[in-house]
Order: structure tokens, then sequence, then C-alpha cells
């Protein structure tokens, strides 16, 4: 096995750029490595502050070739789906096992690695929560890899989901796709009548101000992302008189029990995760990193020597 392993990095212009990095080796007795054989992309990805000798990525799916020593990991061979905060863009990636999870066999390896940071984030922010059967909930952003993932949940949670598409575009997929919200809302055409007992925002900007009108009293706000670019003005007075919550994602605890529970759901066919694989990885070098982007998940192959 080469010394030596493709990635990708950070460029100094911006963007991404392959190089040469040495293969990654396990540090500690909890580590595998695997040979990525697919990975994806996040929006986060963009602006996030990579080290630029290292590779980026927080998502890949792959196959085990060295386990742990701590008898605790996946057997060598084993196809699995991993998270971790680097390094998922390479051709192989160390992780700790405790951020990984067995992919069954009816789940596509690019399947698999749509999951992990849109997944934990739309399970997590649910949890969260704490909503009950019959409440409702609102969800911006409805079409993106966190969004259409978390109106599902929530729908099997028996929660009322109202999914906020941003364009005609994004109201017409979540009309056509298997998300199936109990109702579908076209941003510009606020007010929206009603309220709701929660919101997940990923937008942010004017929308979000908006819809804080919509919050129950002792409501909740989760905001998850900014992705309008937009500076929301809120007027806290709302915010204090009528008790709303207003917090942020921050559980990056470790992931291989909700990625198991995620990839279940996924199996017995209760959540869609719509990942578009547009072929090879060196798209993320030579496209315009926010075109790639689309409804659901876009994934990629990463091809080995």
């Amino acid at each position: 096995m080469s010394e030596y392993v493709q990635a990708i990095v950070k460029s100094d212009t911006g963007g991404f750029r392959f190089t040469d990095v040495q293969r990654p080796v396990r540090r500690t007795e909890s580590d595998i490595l695997i040979r990525v054989s697919n990975i994806s992309l996040n929006r986060g990805e963009l602006d996030f502050p990579w080290e630029s000798d290292k590779p980026a990525g927080w998502d890949a799916s792959g196959i085990v070739i060295e386990t742990s020593t701590d008898g605790q990991g996946p057997k060598i061979g084993e196809r699995v789906l991993t998270w971790s905060f680097s390094g998922a863009w390479s051709q192989y990636r160390v992780v700790d096992h405790a951020n990984v999870a067995i992919v069954p066999e009816s789940v596509s390896a690019a399947v698999a690695a749509a999951l992990p940071v849109a997944g934990l984030t739309a399970l997590r922010s649910l949890r969260s929560l704490h909503l009950l059967p019959g409440q409702s909930l609102a969800v911006t952003g409805a079409t993106g890899g966190v969004g259409h993932l978390l109106v599902q949940l929530a729908m099997h949670a028996g929660i009322k989901v109202s999914a906020v598409a941003h364009s005609q575009r994004g109201f017409d997929w979540l009309q056509a796709s298997d998300v199936k919200p109990n109702e579908v809302l076209l941003a510009k055409e606020y007010p929206f009548e009603g309220t709701f007992d929660a919101l997940v925002d990923t937008v942010g900007g004017d929308l979000l101000a908006h819809l804080l009108d919509n919050v129950v009293p002792n409501g909740t706000v989760l905001i998850l992302g900014v992705a309008s670019g937009q500076v929301a003005s809120i007027d806290t007075t709302i915010l204090v008189s009528r008790g709303i919550d207003l917090i942020s994602y921050k559980d990056y605890s470790p992931a291989g029990e909700d990625l198991n529970t995620l990839l279940t759901l996924v199996d017995e066919k209760i959540i869609k995760v719509y990942a578009n694989n547009i072929g090879s990885w060196d798209k993320v070098i030579k496209q315009n990193f926010m075109h790639l982007l689309a409804p659901g998940k876009v994934t990629l192959n990463v091809p080995q020597d």
C-alpha cells in the first residue's frame, strides 16, 4: 500500500484542490482505517476553516481496511459510514469507531455517505425540541440535506409538519417527492396562517424574523444555519414577552448509535434519503461548489488507484 494517497484540501484561492498526503495511520486503540468509496457535500464545508495541508470533509462511507485493537470496532471488509470534523475527502480515512456504523446490505454506499452530518443534525435537532405527537413544527430549507430528513423524522414521530420552501422550484420538489409533509408553504407568500409549537430554521434573514410571529408562546426556535446569507433583524421583545426559547444546534457527541438508528430507518424504508450521486469527486475541484448542491444531498465517488 502506497505511503501517499490523494486527497482534497482547501486551496489558497478559497476553493479546493487535489494533493498527495501521507496515508493516515491509526493512532489509538479505538481508531479504524477505511478505504473511502463515497463522500457527500455539505454547505458548511465551503467556509469551514480547514487546515491547508489536511484533507477536508465530514462525511464518508467505505470499507474497513484495519480495525481497532480494542475489540469493539467493525470487522475488516465491512461497509461502514463515518463522521468526523475532518479527513473525509481522502482515499483513506482514520476515524474512531465511536463515530462509525455498519451499512446494511440494502443501503448503497452513496446513500450512506449522505447521512452523517445531515442525518445526525436532523435527528438530534428533533430530539432537542421535545415535541409530542400532534404538536406542530415548521421547517425552513426543507429541501436541503437536513431539512428533507427532519421533515420525515418528525412525520414519523406523529408531529404535524409545515415545510417552508424558499423557491418555486423547491415548492414543486417537495410536492412531488416522498418527503410528504402535512403542508408545503412558499416563503414569498408569507404571512402564513396558523401557529407552530416549534420552528427549525436553516435559512435565517427576513424569513426567520417573520416566522417568529407564528411561534406559540413558550415555543422553541432552533437555528441550524443561515443559507440565505442575510442578517436577521429580530425584535427580542417578542421572545421575552412570549417566552420563546431561541437556541442553536451544538450536539457533537459520539455518533455511532445515532448513525445506526438512521441506517435502520433507511433500511426499513421509514425515511428516504434523496442522495444524488453526481460522479467523480473531481467535480469539487472543477466546478463551483455551490452550483453542485441540489435538493436532498449530493454525493460523489472516490476512485482508488
